[in-house]
């Protein structure tokens, strides 16, 4: 009986491999944008979750300080660290260690994406490294000058001669706008000569007596020439105002002084001296 012999087995030739190839790497194209900006849309809602956060640490703080708002940069009130410590200057100056109680310890709330990062690295060198880093570099930095008063950058008794005090808010009460008034925004700051870090505890007003800010904001450029404010997401900033809620802000936005200043009624507004009102 005659049998008929099986087919020869056939492989790939390599013009259809390159062709395989070639459909692999048009495909990946196309996908990997999309994949680089739902990475970016994640960190981006993580940080406006930080700053709701934040705004209710910040509220419970009030709440519990009969209606004072947190100090901005101020070595008159105790700090702690996660292990019962007290802390001293400048760590306890900054807000992080003193909204801890309100966060219950939990920095990782205020420290996301690559600033989370950053702090555990701090935390596997050493329990001072972490302390220190943890006050210093979180994702959002405070409206230090207008809430609660910066003893370094502005103090309040020394320019309470010449600039009265109506500027500063102590307590919530005081607070007309809640809704305009911005409390937190993304920040960024540079030790030394080193790249910048992707936080700071502190943002400063574009104006105080008098404009500070660049007159554009330059990723270049050193971080305090914007106030240590980073808006990099996409030009927009993610802010949390003094009501609780949070926003993105733009460019523009971040410049208007009515969402730094309680008395700000125009853009540009600048302190001025008593005698001049």
């Amino acid at each position: 009986m005659k049998t008929t012999p099986p087919p020869a087995e056939r492989g790939f030739t390599l013009v259809e491999l390159l062709v395989v190839i070639a459909i692999i790497a048009i495909l990946a194209g196309l996908l990997l944008p999309g994949l680089s900006a739902a990475k970016q849309r994640a960190k981006r809602v993580n940080e406006l979750n930080a700053a709701r956060q934040l705004m209710l640490a910040w509220q419970l703080y009030a709440d519990d300080n009969a209606d004072h708002v947190l100090l901005g940069y101020s070595g008159k009130t105790a700090a702690y660290d996660d292990q019962g410590a007290p802390l001293g200057s400048p760590i306890r100056d900054r807000y992080p260690w003193r909204l801890a109680p309100a966060l219950g310890n939990n920095f990782r709330v205020i420290y996301v994406n690559d600033s989370g990062r950053f702090l555990e690295q701090a935390r596997r060198l050493s329990q001072p490294e972490y302390v220190y880093r943890a006050s210093l570099f979180p994702s959002l930095g405070y409206n230090t000058v207008f809430l609660g008063g910066d003893e370094q950058v502005f103090n309040p008794e020394l320019a309470a001669r010449t600039y009265g005090e109506d500027w500063l808010v102590r307590r919530t009460a005081e607070i007309r706008q809640p809704g305009r008034l911005l409390a937190f925004a993304s920040a960024r700051s540079r030790t030394g000569d080193q790249d910048p870090e992707p936080g700071y505890f502190a943002v400063n007003p574009p104006c105080l007596v008098g404009r500070r800010w660049a007159p554009a904001f330059d990723e270049a450029a050193p971080p305090d020439t914007w106030g240590y404010v980073h808006p990099r997401w996409n030009g927009r900033a993610m802010a949390a105002f003094t009501d609780g809620h949070a926003a993105s802000m733009t460019t523009g936005e971040l410049q208007d002084m009515r969402h730094w200043a309680n008395p700000a009624d125009r853009p540009d507004w600048s302190l001025r001296p008593l005698e001049t009102r």
